[in-house]
């Protein structure tokens, strides 16, 4: 008879979860059930590698993981096995349950970003829901000094470099031999379109950084910005003149409101002012004469 540690990681080979639930029910001793051949890899892991779903929620509600989360003799989590394998939905369902281990690193000091950036198949859920609830792993590095960065870029994985880049990876980041992540790029095209997203994002970058400071410029003036007229009191009429002082600065004038008269004479003209003027010295009270001179 096949005893029932191996009858239950058959069961969860098989994806038959009605006998999972039978064996463990039936000795809830094996649960966890570490596999000393597989690197001790737990019932949880051994559903998480395969994707298995279904199983993996019912072992978790059993109370898999109420102690401590599983790691293998690599020190590898359930998530990290996902990650490797693939498996996104299985990777979102571990990093949205068990938030504080997202961060944790195997021996080689991999964590799951960096795991799930190599694999490639993050891209659309597990990746942004690892950076959601630990935002600080995308300045880890390995035992080499490798970030996130450096792996996708290694593994030729373009659409999780521009992921990382967006948010706020940083692309100029040196491993321990001085290395950036392009210069692990798969292949020359890799190179050049990693090239060009760091131009991009740079540029975007600092366009965000000037219109900061003016903001900010503006701010310290006193210029209120009105750029919604539902945002501004009064409605319309503040936005309408909001927009007539623009225009009056636009046109040198003072703006609306000052105090200010259209008849108030200006300072006289000096002689650097107009290329073509003709300046004539007139006593006070003579007539000028005409340009023909008569």
């Amino acid at each position: 008879m096949i005893d029932a540690p191996r009858r239950l990681r058959r069961a969860i080979l098989l994806n038959d979860l009605s006998l999972v639930k039978r064996i463990v029910r039936n000795n809830p001793n094996y649960l966890r059930n570490p596999d000393f051949e597989d690197k001790s890899n737990t019932s949880l892991h051994l559903a998480a590698k395969h994707g298995f779903a279904h199983i993996a929620e019912f072992l978790i509600e059993a109370g898999h993981e109420d102690e401590i989360v599983s790691r293998n003799n690599d020190w590898e989590t359930p998530l990290m096995l996902a990650a490797m394998a693939g498996k996104e939905d299985m990777g979102v369902m571990f990093a949205k349950r068990f938030p504080e281990c997202i961060s944790w690193q195997n021996r080689a000091g991999l964590d799951a970003l960096m795991l799930s950036c190599k694999s490639g198949a993050g891209t659309l859920q597990l990746i942004p829901t690892l950076l959601l609830h630990a935002p600080s792993i995308l300045s880890s590095y390995d035992q080499a000094g490798n970030t996130a960065l450096h792996h996708a870029s290694a593994a030729g994985e373009l659409k999780a470099l521009r992921m990382l880049l967006q948010y706020g990876a940083n692309p100029l980041a040196q491993n321990a031999y001085s290395w950036t992540p392009v210069h692990y790029s798969a292949t020359p095209a890799a190179e050049a379109y990693f090239s060009t997203l760091i131009i991009e994002f740079e540029k975007k970058k600092a366009e965000g950084k000037r219109e900061m400071r003016e903001r900010e410029r503006q701010r310290n003036a006193g210029v209120r910005l009105v750029t919604n007229e539902e945002e501004a009191p009064g409605g319309g009429e503040v936005v309408e003149r909001q927009r007539a002082r623009d225009d009056a600065a636009i046109a040198g004038l003072p703006a609306p409101g000052m105090d200010w008269s259209p008849v108030e004479k200006r300072r006289a003209m000096t002689p650097t002012e107009g290329r073509n003027a003709t300046w004539a010295f007139i006593n006070e009270g003579a007539r000028p004469r005409a340009g023909s001179g008569q």
